[in-house]
Order: C-alpha cells, then structure tokens, then sequence
C-alpha cells in the first residue's frame, strides 16, 4: 500500500519569518543596544477550567483471539498461558480493547454461506469473558473479507445476516454486554482491504448491517462505529463527511487507525493531521483511534529512515518474523515514543485509543506460525511455536503504556494541559472522582526542569511516582511498574526534573 504523510502547509511561510527575523536582527542592533531574545517558558500548566474531554472511553489494546493458532498451528491456548495473560492485564487495567476477527476463522468455518456459531469459539470467549469480568469496553469487529464484492460493487445479504446473529450470539445467547461497538470492515480505505477503497461497498454493507441490527433488537445494545479508515494524509477526509451525510446516526462513534512517523511527532505534522480529522466530526459525536502504532517507514526524517532500515534488517535476518511488524517493540525507547503518540492523541481531543497489538502470537504472515507478525508486549506461544520461553517475557513499553492505561480509566476526565515548547515533550492530566494522573513525557534526549502548576491554585497530594527509564526502573517480582516515591505533593512553586528519553507519571489513585 502507499502511504504518504500529511504534508504541512506552513513550511513556507516559517521560512520566510526567520528570513525576516534574521534581517530585523541584523540591522536593528547598534553599539547602544543589546538584542534580547525572550526566553521560552518553563511553565507546565494544567488547566482544570478547560476541558478536552468530558468522558474518556479508555486506552487499551487490540487482541484478537487467536485464529491460526486454534485453527492452523494446533496450538491452542493453554490455560497456564491465559492465566499469565490475565495477571498482566489485572495491571495494564485497559478500559477500552478492540477484537477483530474473520467470518472465516468463525462462525463460517465451513464456507462462505455456512453459520455455526459454536465452531474455533474458545479463543473469542476467553476474550470477551475477561473484558466482561472486567468491565471493558469492547469494540468489536470483523475484517470484512466474503461479505462483499469490491470489484463487482455487491454486498452479500445472507452472509452480513449471519453477521449480525453472530453478534446476537455474542451479546444475548452468551451475555457479552461488554460489546458496545461494532466495525464492519476493517480500514475499507486501503487497498487489499474487504473494500479495497470503494467507499460504497462500505457504506452499502454498513447501512445493510444495521438495519438487520435493528430488526433483531440489537441496535440498543450495539452501536456502530466507523468509518474504520486508517489514515495518512488528508485525502480520506471525505469519509467522515460523507458517512455523516450518508449514515447519520447509524453511526454512533467515527473510529480510524494511524502509524506515523517518529518525525511528525516532533514536527508537528502528526497534531495537524488528527485536527483536520476530527475537525470533520459531527457536533456531539466522539472519535477514537482504533489502531495506533509505529512501523517507522512512513517518515522521511533521517531517523525514520534509520530506523526503519533496522526494523528491515532485522526482518531479513529472522525467519521466525512476518514483513508486517515492528521489531523496535524490543527496544526501551519504543515505550517512550508510544506513550508520546499516545498523548498526543489525547491532546488532540480524540475519546480513546488503541495500541496495535497486544501479543505477537496473534497473527502470522502465512499460515505456518513461523512468520509472526512481531508488535506485542510479549509472545504468549514463545516457547510452543518458537521454542524461546524468553519471548513470553515483558518488553520494555509494558512499563509506560501500563501507566497510561492503569491511571486513565473509562469516564475520566482530560484536561487541556499548557506545556512549555520544548523538544519533545507532551504532558497529560486526567481526574476521576477526585483523583488525578499527571504523566510527562520526555522523547527527546534534553534534559529538562519545568515549573508545574494547576490554574486553580490547588496542590496534588498522596501522589506515587514512577518513573520509565532505560535503567534501575522499579518493578517487582513480575515486572509491573513499582514507584519510586510514594506520598508526594505537588503544585505551585514544585520544579520537575525529566530525565532524557523518560515518562515522570504522578497519580494519586488508590491502586
């Protein structure tokens, strides 16, 4: 596919002011006077009185149950990996985690047109069960491939009806209220999806399973979410407004993906393109990031590009890894520039996001399991596919990603956050109940002191402190974040020191 990154419209003119900075600087200067340039603000301000968000969805994961290894590799799940999974995710606490499966791997196991509802179910139950247990919010899916027909622009009706019983199932026959959005075809902008761009066949099997929605009672359990798109410029900003003028409310919440460049997120490129996105949202809907992650070969900064030769390298040189992946997932400064893509996420507006993915043994290139598509915070079959139980350990970003999602909980409130202009840093502040999150983030490899402060006036206390750094970071026996201090304050007057390539997070909930 090709992807090409949101080009900004304001190079120019830059160019042109430091064209006139340097000329006023140079002829406005005598022997009498000093230039004085002003310096930047060291001030980080959380501005309780200007609210981002009202009700946050949630951070959280995609996990999908599962599919080759149940139906391909004869790897079933045990039950010993499960519960490891369970332990991790009692930590991470997401609020929000997309499932996406195929019609194929299911219910349709034996054709097209076939329904058994009980076939390769263990995987999807086992999943849905905890987010049940647990009161997460699911947004489910299906990739969309045997239900339409892009080149002869036809939906087919038999097999969307068994979509949405599969979905009737799910939520009424197995009581999955969990499951409160549904996609019908994943990213139908790109080619090689479902849809393979054509927007019709889209919005023909959306309108389609909706209205099947409807006629089984199901359209107040369920709501849809769309247009599912991933995004890379602005050329599929007409998605949004033409689902709008098309569906209306049969679309409840606008869903799209994004993987951008580490470049763009110190440029300044990636903030512009989510603006213009949900700048297209209708009053009074919310819009989420239903992928987010890096592959880092979308950018052409020199870092980009370095670093998406090392991801190609080390493709090349393991068998054992699909092209579709992101190798630097084994790296500690991943975990620094997720939860900077994260922030500005939320910054943005945006109502919750999910990180692509959460296991590498969910997906393989091909049906062998050999070639897995490596994105996880772990490989929960490390030692049944590849023989390397070190595998099934946690990498690195578990540590900060866990943070942003354990102290941003369903219904929490973001505040807008002022933060000083220094190279990349992005702050967040959250409140739920009366209880806060202030998490700092550092991706650049300056060292900073920031003046913290809420406009109101008030002192944060009882806080923990945790601190992602690439050595001596605290964590216990199996490897969850631990704080470094415990019972702090912090308000006006409290200087900051963030580290290098770090994430400061400062929250005084009670977990």
């Amino acid at each position: 596919m090709k992807k090409e990154y949101f080009k900004p419209r304001f190079r120019f003119s830059l160019l042109i002011l430091v064209i006139i900075f340097c000329a006023i600087s140079a002829f406005s200067c005598d022997d009498d006077h000093d230039v004085k340039i002003e310096e930047k603000s060291n001030d980080l301000v959380v501005k309780t009185r200007e609210v981002l968000v009202e009700s946050y969805i949630g951070n959280g994961v995609q996990w999908d149950p599962y599919p080759q290894a149940y139906r391909y590799w004869n790897q079933p799940i045990q039950d010993a990996d499960w519960n490891k999974m369970y332990a991790r995710l009692d930590y991470m606490k997401p609020s929000f985690i997309r499932v996406v499966f195929g019609s194929y791997d299911k219910y349709a196991i034996s054709s097209a047109d076939s329904y058994d509802p009980t076939a390769l179910y263990e995987g999807l139950g086992k999943i849905l069960q905890y987010c049940q247990d647990n009161d997460i919010t699911v947004m489910l899916g299906d990739w969309g491939y045997n239900q339409v027909d892009s080149n002869q622009d036809i939906i087919f009706e038999n097999r969307i009806d068994n979509a949405v019983n599969y979905l009737d199932y799910l939520v009424n026959t197995q009581g999955f209220t969990c499951i409160k959005y549904y996609t019908t075809i994943n990213e139908p902008n790109l080619s090689g999806s479902a849809a393979n761009g054509n927007y019709n066949v889209w919005k023909n099997a959306t309108a389609y399973f909706y209205d099947k929605m409807v006629e089984a009672g199901l359209d107040t359990q369920v709501k849809l979410a769309g247009p599912d798109i991933a995004i890379f410029n602005d050329n599929d900003v007409s998605w949004i407004t033409d689902t709008e003028s098309d569906l209306g409310n049969k679309i409840d919440l606008y869903d799209v993906h994004t993987y951008p460049s580490r470049g763009a997120l110190f440029s300044g490129e990636f903030e512009e393109l989510l603006n213009v996105y949900k700048s297209r949202v209708p009053a009074g809907k919310q819009i989420v990031i239903g992928e987010f992650g890096f592959k880092y070969e979308t950018g052409s900064s020199r870092m980009d590009v370095e670093l998406s030769n090392e991801n190609l390298n080390n493709i090349n040189s393991d068998p054992f890894i699909g092209t579709d992946s992101n190798t630097l997932v084994d790296q500690y400064i991943h975990g620094v520039d997720l939860v900077g893509l994260n922030m500005k996420i939320i910054n943005s507006g945006f109502a919750g996001a999910i990180n692509w993915n959460l296991d590498d043994a969910m997906h393989s290139s091909s049906t062998s399991g050999q070639d897995l598509k490596v994105w996880g915070y772990w490989n929960v079959l490390g030692e049944e596919l590849l023989g390397n139980s070190e595998k099934e350990t946690l990498r690195p970003h578990f540590y900060s990603f866990s943070l942003i999602s354990r102290y941003m909980q369903k219904e929490s409130k973001v505040y807008k956050v002022e933060v000083p202009e220094l190279v990349g840093l992005d702050a967040i502040a959250v409140e739920k109940d009366g209880k806060y999150m202030i998490a700092i983030n550092n991706m650049s490899n300056n060292e900073y002191n920031i003046n913290f402060s809420l406009d109101n006036g008030n002192e944060l206390s009882g806080l923990k402190k945790f601190i992602y750094k690439e050595v001596n970071r605290l964590v216990d026996a199996d490897g969850f974040p631990l704080p470094e201090e415990e019972n702090l304050s912090i308000g006006k007057g409290n200087i900051i020191n963030i580290k290098p390539e770090t994430l400061t997070v400062y929250t005084n909930f009670d977990f």
